[in-house]
């Protein structure tokens, strides 16, 4: 008996799969571009911005939020902050994800 073919598990194709029969996980995907690839991903982002209220009665324009974001997916890092330490804290998130090439110091010998 032949497997039945399926549909292409990436998202937005309807390429169909022909499942083979021998052993080994059956393909899931039609081909190397469908499959997913972790460098595809979008990179993440620090943000710096006004939260929509403040909870001690600041105004919102003196109060600062401090985020990650990847595409859809957000993770608030730290709220009611002054500016001086929201973007203290951005400049430390972003080194981390991205170090540079010209780091502080140096080797010690």
């Amino acid at each position: 008996m032949t497997p039945r073919p399926v549909a292409c598990a990436a998202p937005g194709c309807a390429n169909l799969v022909s499942r083979r029969s021998g052993p080994g996980r059956p393909f899931i995907y039609c081909s190397p571009e469908c499959r997913p690839n972790q460098s595809r991903r979008p990179p993440i982002r620090v943000e710096v911005d006004h939260p929509d209220t403040s909870p001690d009665g600041r105004p919102v324009q003196r109060v600062w939020t401090v985020r990650l974001r990847r595409g859809r997916q957000v993770v608030v890092i730290a709220n009611d902050l002054g500016w001086p330490s929201a973007n203290a804290l951005a400049g430390e998130l972003s080194d981390l994800l991205r170090p540079s090439s010209r780091q502080k110091g140096g080797t010690i010998e």
